[in-house]
């Protein structure tokens, strides 16, 4: 028996995992790991399986039922066979004593070959440059930490991983605000606060002020009230968390701004509504660079935004901020953007309490 670590795109939908272990076990491969992760390709499956024999058949099988050619097995070691969350923590605590460890730490939290530290105001020509094979993990604004890993290309799961392992161990900021002023690139200078009960009645006005087109872009569907299902979605942090903003000077609030979990680890999806008066003047911009930040302090590896084909604001926006656009189907577009790293790494955790507690007028968010 040897250990192989198998990495492959799996449809997401009901039943295609379920095939792909079936078909391992088929060929006598016995699961001993399981960790999934998001990718530019999708949802990508990592299995640490104990083969008997010749592991290459189970390989073919494993690619038939892939959703993509670029499927990689390398051999594991036992020691490789853990719980990712304990290896974490353990790899923090040692960090507390030895920082300066910090690039062999991420080397062993994501099985890489080489890493080392990298001066980040000027290029390393003698470093291979392979973007999918090669991260680069920023440790404040002058340097960072290189990893290679020629036989696997880095995911962003892994990516949102390294940030938080750095943030981990980076000193503390002083208070966290968990509302605060933001400026538009307009020049717009907006306050944003999380909803909460207290704030059915303006945003029921909200929702009347806005033209049957622009809650169709958000909803997919014209929106004309909010009802109290869709409010309590809105306050409630299981679900996510829900941003409002108004004029700084005071007034109704003009813009709604969603973060919500998805089924998918690591994945969260971010909508928006924006007054029609308000609208081309930077307010989605704006909340959009705060959410990104704000999924990135949760640790979480991309966000997602589903509209309407024809929301070019909204597609403009994510192309803007470097994500990746799905062409039209059925009528609707989905972008996915990579968010970690995001944080400012000299100001770790800034926002997490936005989730939960009240808010403190003055702060800046971003």
């Amino acid at each position: 028996m040897s250990l192989w670590r198998i990495r492959a795109a799996v449809e997401d939908r009901p039943g295609q995992l379920a095939g792909v272990v079936g078909a391992m076990a088929a060929e006598g491969g016995n699961v001993v790991g399981l960790s999934i992760h998001a990718d530019p390709v999708g949802v990508v499956d990592e299995f640490i399986v104990d083969v008997p024999g010749d592991h290459r058949a189970l390989v073919r099988e494993v690619a038939r039922r892939s959703v993509s050619d670029s499927v990689a097995a390398v051999p594991a070691q036992p020691r490789e066979v853990g719980d990712d969350v304990t290896r974490s923590l353990l790899l923090t605590a040692r960090l507390r004593s030895e920082p300066n460890q910090l690039p062999e730490a991420l080397r062993e939290l994501l099985l890489a070959d080489e890493a080392r530290w990298s001066n980040l105001t000027r290029p390393e020509p003698e470093f291979l440059e392979e973007p999918e094979t090669t991260l680069l993990v920023p440790v404040g604004p002058l340097r960072g930490v290189r990893l290679r890993r020629p036989d696997r290309p880095f995911t962003w799961t892994e990516s949102a991983r390294a940030d938080a392992l750095v943030r981990s161990v980076l000193p503390p900021a002083g208070p966290v605000p968990t509302s605060g002023s933001l400026t538009t690139s307009g020049g717009t200078e907006l306050f944003v606060w999380q909803v909460g009960a207290g704030d059915a009645e303006p945003l029921r006005r909200l929702h009347r002020r806005c033209s049957e087109e622009t809650t169709r872009r958000r909803y997919f569907t014209v929106m004309r009230e909010l009802s109290p299902r869709m409010l309590a979605v809105f306050c409630d942090p299981e679900h996510g968390l829900t941003l409002a903003a108004r004029p700084a000077e005071g007034g109704e609030p003009v813009a709604l701004a969603h973060l919500m979990y998805t089924p998918d680890p690591g994945v969260g999806e971010v909508a928006f509504l924006v007054e029609d008066s308000c609208q081309q003047r930077g307010v989605g911009s704006a909340l959009a660079r705060t959410l990104t930040t704000i999924a990135a302090d949760w640790g979480l590896a991309e966000v997602r935004a589903e509209t309407v084909a024809g929301n070019r604001p909204m597609q403009r926006i994510m192309r803007t901020m470097g994500a990746t656009l799905r062409a039209p189907q059925h009528g609707t577009v989905q972008a996915r953007l990579p968010v970690a790293g995001s944080v400012p790494p000299r100001r770790p955790g800034r926002l997490t309490s936005l989730m939960s507690e009240p808010g403190a007028a003055g702060q800046r968010l971003a």
